[in-house]
């Protein structure tokens, strides 16, 4: 078998199998925004917080994180070293999970009043989400340049996605486990703690540090800095392609963190099954992983737009009978249901950041100048910005229906409630309406997105001739080609 070598060249730089694993073993920290999605307003409801209240705290963390993305990216951008200009800011990011992971998750439930746990619950989120963007945005804006081979990157982010897929698989898994433990009075609070901080923590700090370690960037870096401006954050969004797939990302994040942070109560109280809802997440998933490989094949011949809206209508009608399946249905097709949601949602899920080095690309061609820390900044943002508000409307919707917080006793045992019929209701309503409304707008949204296979490519060997000053070299279809891209995706 030859040797697979790296090349200083990023348009034809193939990544040594090494460095591909390291790289993209970056991505489990990915995990820990499901997991905190999945458990915090939980975990605080325990702690003898509202769930409005919760929802609130996650909002304005959230926020906080939103803005914290593109001073991170900018920084990121502007710094030169001889550890280059990501991995820096990816160690020191991964070395304080587990301290902002010990305040996220300090249990408060035998103390009286909401004033403290909330300032001490709503500081920890505030340092998670900086030392998550001081990992992250570093992290994904290194993806556009570890290579510029477009098949390279391929591989690289479908390697990123099986780890993701397995971060996301363990991290929503076991916390579902134990949060239904915890509900059922078999976890005390305290022990839930500790298994956060410790194991969870420590899970995440070390991916993100090897990926520092073990890679290395190569697409060249621009010789001037630049100072973070209103302008100059709004410059990513006059680049058409970017704007559309920061869109297609947004909306369908909104469904993943409002239905991310309402499963757990979702299968406690508004779903009639006799056996853990792991069970529906782990089919999910598998179907979920199933369907990447052949993503993979289809992105040599199809555009990823098309890839991510071709499972949209499976999403949408599996979310529907997972909210509203009937009673009288034997429960075990809850099963084929969650097959049916794990091959929509995937190319929803997965394709934005498969699509993110191309747009980084033609915004690149559009402004002349290669700052995907900025992109990634901007794509972040407007995430964390959009979903804190919708995952806050959701909470106070949901205390608005009735929903009755369960309470902990001295010892840390979560005690039972019934809910009222009209909270049951809230929450499938709080997870269907979302994906009908938003993930229906996201498949119309990707429509208008015509990046090719081809158009990556050539998007590539343009950049390169310009940097080589070759571009005389372009044949007359291909700067034909060039003129149809300035004209839909700039």
């Amino acid at each position: 078998m030859a040797q697979e070598t790296v090349t200083t060249n990023a348009a034809d730089a193939v990544l040594s199998r090494k460095e591909r694993f390291f790289f993209s073993l970056g991505d489990f920290n990915s995990g820990s925004t499901g997991l905190v999605t999945a458990v915090y307003a939980v975990y605080l409801v325990a702690n003898g917080l509202k769930i409005s209240t919760a929802a609130i705290i996650i909002m304005v963390g959230k926020i906080w994180g939103a803005f914290a993305e593109p001073i991170i990216g900018t920084i990121s951008d502007n710094t030169r070293s001889n550890f280059g200009r990501r991995r820096p800011f990816m160690v020191a990011g991964g070395a304080l999970i587990v301290f902002s992971f010990a305040l996220l998750f300090f249990p408060l439930y035998y103390l009286d009043g909401a004033a403290f746990k909330i300032l001490i619950y709503l500081t920890g989120y505030i340092l998670y989400m900086s030392t998550l963007t001081l990992a992250q945005c570093p992290y994904i804006a290194m993806g556009a340049e570890i290579t510029a081979n477009h098949d390279e990157r391929n591989k690289m982010n479908t390697l990123r996605t099986i780890v993701s897929f397995l971060s996301s698989l363990l991290s929503a898994g076991i916390p579902i486990l134990l949060t239904e433990s915890l509900n059922a009075g078999n976890v005390s609070v305290t022990t839930f703690s500790l298994v956060m901080i410790f194991a969870f923590g420590t899970l995440y700090a070390l991916p993100t540090i090897l990926a520092a370690v073990y890679s290395k960037e190569r697409v060249p870096v621009p010789l001037e800095k630049y100072k973070f401006s209103i302008k100059e954050f709004f410059r990513p969004l006059k680049v058409k392609a970017f704007r559309l797939t920061v869109i297609m990302y947004v909306l369908i994040m909104i469904c993943a963190d409002v239905v991310g942070a309402n499963i757990i109560y979702m299968a406690e109280y508004g779903m009639n099954i006799d056996f853990s809802a792991f069970n529906i997440l782990a089919v999910m998933m598998a179907a979920f992983a199933f369907t990447i490989p052949l993503h993979n094949k289809l992105m040599v011949k199809f555009s990823k737009a098309k890839l991510y809206r071709i499972g949209i209508p499976l999403y949408i009608v599996g979310a529907y009978f997972l909210c509203f399946y009937p009673e009288n249905w034997n429960q075990y097709g809850l099963y084929l249901v969650a097959v049916v949601i794990g091959v929509g949602m995937c190319g929803a899920q997965n394709m934005p950041w498969f699509i993110f080095p191309d747009v980084t690309d033609i915004g690149e061609l559009k402004n002349g100048s290669a700052n995907p820390g900025i992109y990634g900044g901007v794509m972040t943002f407007s995430c964390q910005i959009i979903t804190a508000i919708a995952m806050g409307l959701a909470g106070v919707a949901l205390q608005l229906s009735g929903f009755v917080e369960p309470g902990t006793d001295a010892n840390g045992i979560v005690e039972t409630v019934i809910q009222p019929p009209s909270a049951v209701l809230g929450l499938r309503l709080t997870l269907f309406l979302p994906i009908l409304i938003f993930v229906g707008a996201a498949f119309f949204v990707s429509i208008r997105l015509k990046i090719s296979p081809e158009r990556s490519k050539l998007v590539t060997k343009i950049l390169h001739l310009r940097r080589e000053n070759k571009l005389s070299e372009m044949t007359a279809d291909e700067t034909a080609e060039y003129e149809k891209i300035q004209k839909e995706l700039y």
